[in-house]
């Protein structure tokens, strides 16, 4: 171990750049999985926050109702709530809008209806929608915005009044009158989907069945492991991440395998000297994989020390984004650190331990 920690000292530029390479690739994978795993789990959340059991809407939809709007007819709300077992039943219109370069989802909700499955937004600064012009937004966007109560908001080509701060995590991080949305939107008498609560947890299954058998082109969507289904739903999503992985892998080992093979070419006489006094092939390649297995550890640690200050800094500017950095990740990313670095390694130590000392001793 001496002797790799004397090789390290003696290349430092080459050794930093091994350092580098492993902690750009471990920093890449957890910042991008950490952006789409923060994200899915966070809408998944917010949406489960609401109360409901599950959703109604349009059959075929994907998961990320923010991006549809009134698709579903607001009179299924009668079939739907005439379902045996359904205690309650909130129609929601979705939207997005741009505010500040940011994008934010807009619900739009009948305040009275929405409480009764459970989603009553908590005021926490100003009061509840009572009327047209107004809206209510949640505490990590007003933070965020630096918005407060009595504020004016340009939102779809209108003017709003801020008279409530919610206490985030439920539904959206705006809030509307559903019919003001609809007129706004030009989707009277429609609605994206609908938040069912059922009487009981046992008779979920049940409502979900009778509700897609009596009313025609909806699902019903599960709330239970919503944040799963979500993942499921979306095309490309495992492909993307075996990409980053592979990707993270990659830079690392080909990085180690140049250096670790450029450092036994300048060390063959080295090397001779070491076989020549009695140093066998493993003493050989333990040496060469010891050096590198100290790389990939400095490398990984740097990649730590490099995410988390990423998302320190990527969340000072984008207060609202969200990056997950979960425990299986990091073992992943120290997983992937050091097999590239062994792997990337494994070839120059074969060839250090093959090498003929009298050869080696020559070598200039």
């Amino acid at each position: 171990m001496n002797l790799a920690v004397a090789n390290i000292l003696q290349h430092r530029i080459r050794s930093l750049i091994c350092i580098l390479a492993v902690c750009l690739g471990i920093t890449l994978l957890l910042i991008l999985v950490g952006m789409v795993n923060g994200s899915i789990n966070e809408v998944a959340k917010r949406i489960q926050n609401v109360g409901g059991d599950m959703i109604v809407q349009q059959a075929g939809a994907t998961n990320f109702f923010a991006l549809r709007s009134g698709v579903l007819p607001m009179k299924l709300l009668t079939d739907i709530r005439e379902t045996p077992h359904v205690q309650a039943v909130s129609p929601v219109l979705t939207w997005t809008v741009t505010f500040r370069n940011q994008f934010y989802v807009v619900y739009g909700i009948d305040p009275r209806q929405f409480s009764s499955i459970g989603g009553e937004l908590k005021i926490v600064q100003g009061r509840h929608l009572q009327s047209a012009g107004e809206l209510v937004i949640d505490s990590r966007m007003a933070s965020a915005t630096g918005t407060s109560v009595g504020d004016t908001i340009d939102l779809l080509a209108s003017k709003f009044t801020v008279v409530g701060i919610a206490k985030e995590g439920i539904g959206a991080r705006i809030f509307l009158l559903l019919t003001e949305l609809q007129v706004l939107l030009q989707q009277q008498d429609k609605v994206s989907m609908f938040f069912v609560k059922c009487t009981s947890p046992q008779y979920i299954k049940e409502v979900a069945g009778d509700i897609e058998e009596r009313v025609k082109g909806v699902k019903c969507q599960l709330l239970e492991n919503f944040a799963d289904e979500m993942t499921r739903s979306m095309v490309g999503l495992r492909e993307f991440m075996a990409a980053v992985t592979v990707t993270a892998l990659a830079i690392s080992f080909l990085v180690i395998l140049l250096a670790m093979y450029t450092t036994i070419m300048e060390r063959t006489r080295e090397i001779g000297i070491l076989k020549s006094m009695g140093a066998s092939n493993l003493f050989v390649v333990k040496s060469i994989l010891g050096e590198s297995m100290l790389l990939s550890i400095g490398g990984v640690i740097t990649g730590y020390l490099l995410t988390f200050s990423a998302r320190y800094y990527l969340n000072r500017i984008y207060p609202l984004l969200t990056i997950e950095i979960t425990f299986y990740w990091v073992l992943v990313g120290t997983f992937l650190g050091i097999a590239a670095s062994i792997l990337g390694a494994f070839y120059p130590a074969l060839i250090a331990a093959k090498q003929d000392p009298v050869r080696a001793l020559n070598y200039e």
